[in-house]
């Protein structure tokens, strides 16, 4: 039952918005409205219900009006923070650069906000310094990792001068998003930070560090936003690091179809052979070097205090010697690949391996924590003698302590790889396991491919309230897909809130007769090649996805030079410039076209005359060599089930309903879709996909009236 209090203050904000706003209300938004309110304002003590909210609400309907004003209502009421993460860098910019500005000034409303990002977004002063200076912390990282350090050209040594100098004015808050110039990932990885590396209040810089000012705001702040990644990766800490604990939160989470796909990846882990087996031979040599400059900077006493890595080198030549041994049965698998055609890559089928190779793969992953353990007590040891020390022996303990982190945080990483890779236990489906090969490199590969328990532990059992909504979230109305992967509490019902868009009178939908299947890849892109330029002439912008750079590149190669010349392609220039100047040329009276993969298909807001049509190659099945929609795949036929139509065709509904979405971004746009893909009407399935899709009028009754000299 929502308090009569907390109702009256949403009406009175929601009014105020409609009133100042001049927007007539949105019944879909108001739906909505009243489904967060219903799940999320309840009694503490009431487990009668979960407090989680799951509304599909598509494009048009006012979804971010809707959660923010009732989310942070709610959160007020209860004492909490609101938190609203999304999946991408263009929704976090424009709530915080626009719509949250918005919706306090039409709906009177007062709260304080701030966008909370991982360290390695923020300038360290002290690398920085380090890097200019040649000091002490400088000369031990480039010794043990030259990674970790900016690159040394003259280009690169002038930005890092240009960084210190807006920083030190106060023109530059160190925030690499807002740094007025472009700096490249080498670099900019040289003066940024993570955790383990990171001596917090020890360091010398700390009064001034970027990341622990903006810390500080987010702990003073009503309502914070992030991405997905940084929320997954603080739930997966041992400690909150950044955002506050689930206990003390209220969440959005917009966008959130890809929340189970960026589970996996936070869960998931990877090692590169070579660049480990460097790690592992250089902890003693590592060992010596900390002491030599430990005594050399009469630090005496601190050396006493690292008796407990007396035991380092053997260990290090245990790990060693096991790894060795794991790494000979997996080069073994070299040979398989190849005869499987695979030349570079080695899936394991199912996620299984063998006895011999998960025991060898748990043992290292005991010795591998082992020597992580020993490298982060050091660590500590080093850090906790900071702030008794002379400002020479400072300069030497900050620099020793970001090598020795960097090592822990390695070995960690690496530690995490071998066990996930040995687990027996796998109740809960296996995980993804391949190997990649090259001349000199081996890559060990390992996904779970379920993460509804973890979710369901860390954050849906403990969290104060969430509200997950997307543009698409169900197959046609059913949700089951998402909340299976997800973990949700079973008395989680989704709810499908209407669009106001007028689909059958705004939008059309066109599937021409095609002469070739695209299980034909190359007869499907020759014919694509003649097709796509006929459509793409027929207005004066529009947006063609592709799912696969092989047929994007064959089809740009066969267009004319003048049609060339209209085009804007994925991968010339990063989204937001190719955006740019697409809007440019339509608002000049010229034609213009985007033409891009998967990445195109969502966060693309091209409303009105800048996007008269969507063009989609094909249906956007998953393709077949992704590991981890195999072992998927393999899993649930296992279990019993279908892939084909429990996995691979809810997805592709998904993607094409997603790709579809593109077309129309207000209610008074019009336009066209057109897929060419002809299974959509000759496949048992096609009808399925088609209901997914938005109800679009039919573009013709005849499609050979589409081409009329096509076939």
């Amino acid at each position: 039952m929502i308090d009569q209090t907390l109702r009256d203050h949403l009406q009175t904000y929601y009014s105020s918005f409609l009133s100042s706003t001049q927007f007539r209300a949105r019944y879909g938004q108001r739906l909505m409205i009243a489904e967060l309110a219903r799940r999320l304002a309840l009694d503490p003590d009431d487990l009668e219900q979960s407090p989680i909210a799951l509304v599909e609400a598509g494009t048009g309907t006012g979804k971010t009006v809707a959660y923010a004003l009732t989310g942070f209502a709610i959160a007020s009421a209860q004492d909490k923070t609101l938190v609203i993460s999304t999946a991408t860098v263009a929704l976090q910019e424009q709530l915080v650069l626009r719509d949250l500005e918005e919706i306090q000034k039409h709906a009177g409303i007062e709260f304080t906000y701030a966008l909370a990002k991982g360290r390695r977004r923020y300038l360290c002063v002290s690398k920085l310094d380090a890097q200019l200076q040649g000091t002490e912390q400088n000369s031990a990282m480039t010794d043990f990792f030259p990674d970790e350090l900016a690159a040394s050209r003259p280009e690169d040594l002038g930005q890092l001068h240009s960084m210190l100098e807006t920083f030190g004015s106060g023109r530059w808050d160190g925030d690499r998003d807002s740094l007025a110039f472009a700096v490249d990932d080498r670099t900019w990885r040289g003066v940024s930070t993570d955790r383990q590396q990171c001596t917090n209040r020890q360091c010398s810089f700390f009064s001034q560090c970027p990341f622990f000012s903006a810390r500080e705001r987010l702990d003073e702040v009503d309502v914070i936003v992030t991405n997905h990644d940084l929320l997954l990766a603080d739930l997966a800490s041992d400690e909150s690091q950044i955002l506050p604990s689930p206990e003390e939160t209220l969440y959005v989470l917009d966008e959130a179809h890809h929340l189970a796909d960026k589970a996996r990846g936070q869960w998931a882990g990877f090692l590169a052979g070579t660049a480990h087996r460097e790690v592992l031979v250089q902890l003693e040599d590592c060992l010596e070097q900390t002491k030599s400059r430990l005594i050399d900077a009469s630090l005496d006493e601190v050396v006493s205090e690292l008796a407990a890595l007396s035991n380092l080198p053997t260990a290090a030549a245990n790990c060693l010697q096991t790894y060795d041994q794991v790494f000979l049965l997996l080069r073994g698998f070299e040979d398989e690949a190849a005869s499987q055609g695979e030349a570079f890559q080695y899936r394991f089928v199912g996620g299984e391996i063998d006895d011999v190779l998960a025991a060898e793969c748990l043992a290292l992953a005991g010795l591998t924590e082992r020597l992580e353990q020993m490298m982060q007590s050091a660590r500590q040891t080093l850090e906790q003698s900071i702030t008794q020390s002379e400002p020479a022996q400072r300069v030497v303990l900050e620099g020793l302590v970001t090598v020795l982190g960097t090592f822990s945080g390695r070995l960690g990483a690496a530690a995490n790889l071998w066990r996930l890779f040995g687990a027996a236990d796998e109740q809960q489906g296996p995980s993804a396991r391949w190997l990649t090969f090259s001349s000199d490199e081996l890559l060990v590969h390992c996904t779970p491919i379920r993460v509804d328990t973890v979710l369901y532990e860390k954050l849906w059992s403990q969290c104060a309230g969430a509200v997950l909504t997307s543009a698409t979230l169900a197959v046609g109305r059913d949700f089951s897909m998402l909340t299976e992967s997800l973990g949700l509490p079973e008395d989680v019902v989704g709810m499908v809130v209407p669009s106001p868009f007028d689909y059958a009178n705004q939008g059309q939908l066109r599937i021409p007769r095609m002469l070739a299947s695209p299980t034909d890849a190359a007869a499907h892109t020759e014919e694509l090649s003649e097709v796509i330029p006929e459509l793409l002439v027929e207005f004066q912008s529009g947006l063609v996805l592709f799912t696969s750079w092989r047929q994007f590149f064959a089809v740009v190669d066969n267009l004319s030079p003048e049609l060339r010349d209209l085009c804007l392609l994925q991968g010339e220039d990063n989204k937001s410039e190719m955006l740019r100047k697409h809007r440019e040329r339509i608002d000049a009276g010229h034609h213009s076209y985007l033409l891009g993969l998967a990445s195109f298909a969502e966060g693309v807001d091209l409303p009105g005359d800048y996007c008269l049509q969507v063009i989609i190659a094909k249906i956007p099945f998953s393709v077949p060599d992704d590991p981890v929609g195999a072992t998927q795949q393999e899993w649930i036929e296992a279990s019993g089930g279908n892939a084909f139509t429990d996995f691979m065709l809810p997805n592709a509904a998904l993607r094409l309903t997603q790709a579809a979405g593109r077309l129309l971004r207000t209610e008074s746009d019009q336009g066209v879709v057109t897929i060419l893909d002809d299974r959509l009407r000759t496949k048992f399935y096609g009808p399925r996909l088609r209901s997914a899709l938005p109800p679009f009028r039919d573009y013709d009754a005849d499609p050979d009236r589409l081409l009329p000299d096509h076939g």
